[in-house]
């Protein structure tokens, strides 16, 4: 009802549209629009020995460094010894520096690898289903399958 009464006045349409152009400014960050401060962050955040990184893996962020193991849902389309490259990164630091992303950290600032090492299945789950008095009764048993990830690399990229 209101938004037709807008809509006549021109006022929605023109939210709209200014909206869509900061969404978009936001998220046009490339290696040349890189400004000094965040130069001198990422050499700073390069000094350190241990990097940390919180990257979505299938829509969850996880909290990974170098080596960790990863359990994430089934990904259908990777077989054993594959290497995926993670470019989801939300952020990115050490014990002293953090780099933080709105909402992604730009993708030239890191380098972020894992390896599958295995697709295993979890214990059998059972799923009881019943209804009092009506003699319904069902059992569910299934396994979740599962992906698992090793990071094999967690790296710093150099913008010079």
């Amino acid at each position: 009802m209101f938004s037709a009464a807008f809509k006549s006045m021109g006022a929605l349409t023109a939210t709209r549209a200014t909206l869509s152009k900061a969404f978009v400014r936001s998220h046009q960050t490339t290696s040349e629009a890189v400004d000094a401060a965040t130069k001198t962050s990422l050499k700073k955040l390069r000094d350190q020995l241990h990097y940390y990184a919180i990257a979505e893996v299938t829509g969850r962020p996880f909290l990974i460094t170098q080596n960790d193991k990863l359990i994430v849902n089934r990904l259908k389309d990777v077989q054993l010894g594959d290497v995926i490259k993670l470019d989801c990164v939300r952020e990115l630091g050490s014990k002293d520096y953090t780099l933080k992303g709105a909402p992604y950290v730009n993708q030239a600032f890191f380098d972020i690898s894992a390896t599958v090492i295995e697709h295993p299945k979890s214990k059998l789950v059972q799923i009881v289903k019943k209804k009092r008095r009506k003699n319904y009764k069902r059992t569910i048993e299934h396994k979740q399958t599962h992906t698992v990830l090793r990071i094999s690399k967690v790296e710093v990229n150099a913008l010079d």
